[in-house]
């Protein structure tokens, strides 16, 4: 069992664009990052040292009001902003300079170094930006902007530059050695090519490792094709950066009345696959008539300017996109008359190529009308349609000259029936070309550039599901959708561009819902932001990235200079971005030990640190502090009293016997309650993210916790009905699994147990080493299950158990579909009631308490048990196959005083269900409803809670309805739980 070697067997498809991320587990580990720490917050000390320095204190002291968020490598201000400060200069160049020349003096920037890269205005404001260069070389990730206002006054400014004087200039390997280092570890290598050298900084911490570098590109020709970024350190040979940059996922005639014109039509896929083919114009269509080029207008019609009749030939090539199937482009001649005339590419082209050409088109268009001016795609773009290789498939990728969607498979369509696969990809040459036009810089971070090649595709479809239906046989197939399940930073990043990507995106597609669906102006503010050169940012810095979109969106929106006091939109944008995690508080951290247990009858103090990246102070409202007894339905907030950087308050005094559960939250001014959450995600409200829990007045009775203490009996594993092939529950020394192997931000596996100082815990399988892939060992093909001997409670007055688990499940094929549960049982497990029932992530370890006597009475058999499962369900996508990695640890079992209520002699209070059997709804009668924390539930055969009826309207005596219609055929437990007691009734469903 330990060690054993995981396949992914389930995954038939690669999507470059989307959801399957089998990437994870083959290029992410041909990659290699510089950046180690990709989810490193901001360090609030060094933060605070870094404003104490002369160069901001003069600057703030001329300038107050700015605020700034430090590199803290190079102790550089890498993004300031504030109100408009006014410079002279006859053009924002010149005052960009005079800027960083006379403001900025105090910083000691390497002016002598700077080169102009470009100026880029937007709607309302115009970035400069610069680049280093020591004796020649480019320092790569440099990067100086200055951003003014419409009345050309400054209002942000960015000076990440390096001293690279350090450097030592002579290279100890030379570029052939390079270029082997380079190669190493990649298959079906064709061509290295040496870029020459380059000077790269590292950060380590508080300073910065300043390399020389040999950048090689390595092209590889195995599978979906490769094109390698790779820097390799010029002294030491090592390789310090490996990325692929393959992305997966003119004359009109004169009008002449007489002559013959023709209108060129095919018959394509406007919305997917599973939509109706409908005859559109071929727009910008190319057709040869006496030797020249003539080419329609956007909507297929060519006005020839030649009299009929005559010989025309037409190719499936345009002014923006050359189509080819196994390098041959469709075309077909005829003879046009005089007059009107009407051909199809029907016959001569499949729908596919037809499809790729009309959309092409269309997303040329989108890109140009945002980003007016920009002519970087303004070719004949290569699209190749039905690809195909003997070791890829379900797959579109872009690579730097060409779009290219594979052939259909037996189980995926042939992406180049998508539009929204055909903006997603065209979008990369935008990203990548727009940037390269500002002076050669790279969009570089690889979430960013997949999170906006889906804003690409959604400000042009309008449409938050993508590729609907694309897998055959499952009409509701999915790649990414964004319209549910928001993905949060910092929780959900996982290290894999796609992934991460849906967290921007998401980002930008909420800000247009809450605009009112106003696309006009969501394309407006996007357009504005966009020559920020946000995307600059390594990957590993996407908190980074993330920050500097909402402020230049925020600027974007602001008509005044000086977002402080507000935008015009800048509530939905605000709110938008903060769905997301991405808020002006993103990395306000509170610093907290949590209150385990308590003493019965005095408040309960709960003290906090809020820790700011930058001085925020003008953004921050307040903060609150949530709590709940027991099992209540709802949270009753108490404001925390600030005091500087200190929060304080106190959950009044609660009698002995009493869970309390309790999360913390901080507020922006723009009314954003949950700007930073501890613990992270506790606000959701449900099993995935667990708040805090206190144990009031309960004495500890018994202790598992794989190290010191085994008070409990045996724990089994494997049990009955376990069928899970690899990554069985195992108890030893955890070994850590990591997205990016060395990267410890990028986990799956936690490395350590919980335990303070202990060694060991119970976890689902190791892998041989740290650097085996996230795939290597992980829980694959059915359950796995923990369970214990049966525990005596029959002599405890109010047991109540304790854990603190690890579940990840958020990556593979189909994220997020795969059940962690815990389960409790009375009777030595002929029944079993759910106590968690989750599909969330959480890649920490979090506590979870709960009274025994809610779920089962205290018995002399009661057993627990927890599950992880990849289940194998052939509805799904790919069976549903996930990546699932479990621990557990630190045990608990304690005992005290009941908290009685007059409602526990409430004894059984429903007095009638029916009708039974079932079929849309069922009714149930009860006797009392002044029942402290009350809560129904129905729960299936196998201990899953599948439906939560409100009691909000619940009236004695009366019956209350319940909606059934969303259960399948088969027997149910009702249930009801309150403070003190709970009643259970057996029902029916049949149709």
């Amino acid at each position: 069992m330990r060690n054993s070697t995981r396949t992914l067997s389930t995954l038939v498809c690669l999507i470059s664009l989307g959801q399957l991320a089998s990437a994870q587990s083959s290029a992410a580990s041909r990659e290699v990052n510089f950046i180690a720490d990709i989810h490193k917050t901001p360090d609030v000390e060094w933060q605070t040292e870094l404003r104490q320095h002369n160069g901001w204190r003069g600057f703030v002291a001329q300038h107050p009001q700015w605020v700034v968020e430090f590199n803290e490598a190079s102790g550089m201000p890498r993004r300031a902003f504030g109100p408009p400060i006014a410079v002279e200069g006859a053009n924002p160049d010149e005052r960009a300079m005079n800027f960083i020349t006379g403001e900025l003096a105090g910083f000691g920037l390497p002016v002598q170094e700077l080169v102009p890269m470009s100026t880029a205005p937007a709607n309302k404001v115009t970035y400069v930006h610069f680049a280093q260069k020591h004796v020649g070389l480019p320092v790569l990730f440099s990067h100086v902007m200055v951003k003014l206002d419409a009345q050309g006054h400054v209002i942000a400014f960015g000076a990440d530059t390096f001293d690279a004087s350090i450097v030592d200039m002579q290279p100890m390997i030379g570029a052939g050695t390079a270029a082997t280092t380079a190669s190493e570890g990649l298959s079906g290598v064709t061509t290295t090519t040496d870029e020459g050298l380059r000077i790269l900084p590292v950060p380590n911490g508080h300073t910065v490792d300043v390399r020389l570098v040999h950048e090689v590109t390595v092209r590889t020709a195995s599978g979906t094709p490769g094109r390698y970024q790779c820097w390799v350190d010029a002294h030491t040979g090592a390789l310090l950066h490996r990325q692929n940059l393959v992305v997966s996922e003119h004359d009109h005639g004169d009008g002449a009345d007489d002559a013959a014109d023709v209108q060129v039509n095919g018959s394509v896929y406007t919305d997917g696959a599973l939509g109706p083919l409908t005859v559109e114009g071929l727009p910008d269509l190319r057709t040869t008539i006496n030797g020249n080029f003539l080419f329609a207008d956007a909507n297929g019609f060519l006005p020839t300017g030649v009299a009929g009749p005559v010989s025309a030939t037409f190719q499936l090539r345009g002014r923006w996109s050359i189509v080819t199937s196994g390098g041959s482009n469709p075309d077909f001649v005829s003879t046009l008359n005089e007059g009107s005339n009407t051909v199809s590419f029907d016959a001569d082209a499949n729908v596919r190529e037809r499809t790729a050409y009309y959309h092409v088109s269309s997303i040329h268009n989108h890109g140009i009308a945002v980003l007016p001016g920009f002519t970087g795609m303004d070719i004949a773009l290569p699209t190749k349609v039905d690809v195909s290789t003997a070791t890829d498939s379900c797959n579109a990728y872009y690579d730097g000259a060409s779009i290219n969607f594979y052939a259909q498979t037996p189980g995926c369509r042939a992406l180049s029936l998508y539009g929204d696969v055909i903006y997603h990809e065209y979008g990369h040459g935008i990203n990548d070309k727009f940037y390269q036009s500002q002076g050669g810089a790279n969009f570089t971070n690889g979430a960013m550039n997949e999170g906006y090649a889906d804003v690409w595709s959604l400000t042009l479809t309008e449409n938050p599901v993508m590729t609907l239906g694309w897998k055959i046989g499952y009409p509701d197939s999915y790649i990414r959708r964004y319209d549910m399940d928001p993905k949060v930073y910092p929780i959900d990043l996982v290290g894999e561009p796609h992934r991460d990507g849906e967290i921007i995106a998401g980002a930008w597609w909420d800000t247009y819902r809450l605009l009112g669906f106003d696309m006009s102006l969501t394309l407006q503010l996007f357009s504005d932001a966009f020559p920020g050169l946000q995307a600059t940012a390594a990957n590993g810095l996407e908190g980074q990235a993330y920050r500097d979109v909402l402020l230049d969106v925020l600027q974007a929106d602001d008509d005044d200079g000086n977002i402080a006091n507000g935008t015009p939109h800048g509530l939905a944008i605000v709110e938008a971005f903060a769905i997301h995690g991405i808020t002006l508080l993103s990395n306000a951290q509170f610093t907290h030990t949590p209150v385990l247990a308590a003493s019965e009858a005095s408040p309960i103090a709960i003290n906090a640190t809020l820790n700011l990246t930058f001085p925020f102070s003008t953004y921050v409202d307040g903060g609150d502090l949530h709590y709940k007894v027991s099992t209540a339905s709802s949270w009753t907030t108490v404001p925390l009293n600030v005091a500087g950087s200190n929060y304080s308050a106190q959950i009044p005094a609660q009698p002995s016997g009493t869970i309390v559960a309790y999360y913390l939250s901080a507020q922006d001014i723009y009314a954003n309650a949950f700007s930073s959450v501890l613990p992270a995600g506790a606000q959701f409200e449900d099993d995935t993210y667990l708040p805090f829990y206190t144990l009031v007045g309960f004495d500890l009775q018994a202790t598992e916790d794989g190290d010191n203490f085994s008070q409990f009996g045996n724990w089994n594993t494997p049990v009955a009905g376990d069928n899970a092939t690899t990554g069985q529950w195992e108890y030893g020394v955890l070994i850590g699994s990591y997205v990016t192997p060395g990267d410890p931000n990028s986990i799956v596996q936690p490395a350590e147990q919980h335990t303070v100082g202990g060694e060991l815990c119970f976890f689902t399988g190791n892998a041989a080493g740290p650097n085996e892939s996230i795939g290597a060992n992980d829980v694959d093909g059915g359950k796995t299950t923990i369970m214990s001997d049966p525990i005596n409670l029959s002599g405890y007055s109010n047991p109540v158990f304790t854990y603190w688990r690890w579940y990840t499940n958020n990556s593979g094929a189909n994220p997020s579909t795969d059940w962690w549960q815990v389960s409790i049982s009375g009777n030595n497990g002929s029944t079993w009631v759910p106590v968690e029932n989750t599909k969330g992530t959480d890649r920490s370890w979090r506590r979870k308490a709960f009274r025994v006597q809610e779920y089962v009475t205290p018995s002399a058999n009661v057993r627990i048990r927890f599950v992880a499962s990849d289940s194998l369900r052939p509805t799904i996508q790919l069976n549903g196959g996930s990546l699932i990695e479990a621990a557990l640890d630190d045990i608990q079992l304690w005992d005290g005083d009941e908290n009685t209520t007059s409602v526990e002699e409430a004894g059984d209070i429903v007095s009638a269900v029916y009708p039974s059997p079932a079929n849309d709804a069922l009714n149930v009668v009860i006797t009392a409803t002044d029942l402290r924390a009350l809560r129904m539930d129905v729960v299936d055969l196998t201990g899953r809670v599948v439906l939560t009826p409100s009691v909000a309207n619940l009236v004695a005596g009366q019956p209350h309805r319940i909606d059934t219609r969303g259960l399948a055929e088969g027997q149910y437990v009702l249930r009801l739980v309150w403070e003190g007691g709970r009643s259970e009734r057996v029902f029916n469903i049949m149709r």
